[in-house]
C-alpha cells in the first residue's frame, strides 16, 4: 500500500493561502524594513544626545566630547550597521529570486514596490504579477 504524507496540489485554489496571517497589514512580515532601522537609529540618537546633555555639567569638557562620540558610535551607529547587514543578508533571497526583483518599480534597498507603495516579501507580491514591468536595459 502506498501512502501519501501530505497532499500535493500544484495549483492552489486560494491565492492568499501562502500569505502570512497578519490582520490589517498587507504584506507585513517579521523582517525589519529599512525605514524601521533608520527610525530606531534616530530614536537612539535622541536618547544619546539627551544623556550627553545631562552629563555636560558633571564631566570635564574634553572628556565629555569623547564620551559623547563613543556613545553615538556604540549606541547609534554600530547597532544600525549590524541591523542593516542583517537586513541585507535576510533580504538577499527576495532580491535574487522573486518576480519583483526584475520589475522596474522594485526598490531593492527597501524591498519596496514604488508603484503600489508596499513592501515585498517571499510570500507576498503586491501586484501579484499583474503590474510587473521589466527593467529596461538602460537603467541600472
Amino acid at each position: 500500500m502506498i501512502r501519501k504524507g501530505t497532499s500535493y496540489r500544484p495549483f492552489h485554489a486560494d491565492p492568499t493561502e501562502d500569505r502570512p496571517d497578519v490582520s490589517g497589514k498587507r504584506g507585513a512580515s517579521d523582517r525589519p524594513t529599512f525605514g524601521s532601522i533608520v527610525w530606531y537609529a534616530m530614536l537612539r540618537l535622541v536618547i544619546t544626545i539627551a544623556a550627553a546633555l545631562l552629563l555636560y555639567d558633571r564631566v570635564d569638557y574634553s572628556e565629555w566630547w569623547w564620551i559623547t562620540i563613543a556613545g553615538i558610535y556604540g549606541f547609534v551607529v554600530f547597532p544600525a550597521q549590524v541591523q542593516y547587514n542583517n537586513f541585507r543578508q535576510s533580504s538577499r533571497q527576495i532580491i535574487e529570486e522573486t518576480l519583483c526583483s526584475s520589475c522596474r518599480f522594485f526598490n531593492p534597498d527597501g524591498l519596496h514596490c514604488t508603484k503600489l507603495d508596499e513592501h515585498v516579501s517571499e510570500r507576498y507580491l503586491p501586484c501579484e504579477g499583474e503590474g510587473w514591468e521589466p527593467q529596461s536595459f538602460g537603467e541600472e
